[in-house]
């Protein structure tokens, strides 16, 4: 998959989730608006927070049903097989997502974004987003 589409994937689920968000449950520093990014805590506390809204019943874990019925009641405003990513956050296959595998990728994804390696990622990491 080129840059391009994996930028625009990515855009597009974090727009979607944004969109859905009631309340933000993590303001983001003031610094995140004006180029300086944000650290891997920051990072992984807004993916963690975005990804358990599907948690339904509030036992802290996220399960197939309640990820699939979390994107048929958002059509068209997630990733783009939301099966698919539920498996590939799902590390150790047992049917739930919980915080430490949506944390596990989180980082994963954030080591692939921060292209300068200066432990921030900001829009100069994501030229996707730069414009």
């Amino acid at each position: 998959m080129s840059r391009k589409a994996v930028c625009l994937a990515l855009a597009t689920m974090l727009a979607a989730t944004a969109a859905g968000a009631e309340t933000p449950a993590v303001k983001p520093p003031a610094g995140d608006h004006a180029g300086a990014g944000v650290d891997l805590a920051t990072f992984q506390t807004r993916h963690r927070t975005r990804m358990l809204r599907a948690d339904a019943d509030h036992d802290g874990r996220v399960s197939r049903p309640e990820w699939t019925a979390w994107w048929d009641a958002h059509p068209g405003k997630g990733p783009y097989d939301p099966a698919g990513r539920f498996r590939a956050i799902d590390a150790d296959g047992d049917g739930f997502l919980t915080a430490e595998e949506i944390d596990a990728v989180s980082a994963k994804r954030f080591a692939r974004l921060d292209a300068d390696h200066d432990g921030r990622v900001s829009r100069a990491d994501r030229p996707c987003r730069a414009k």
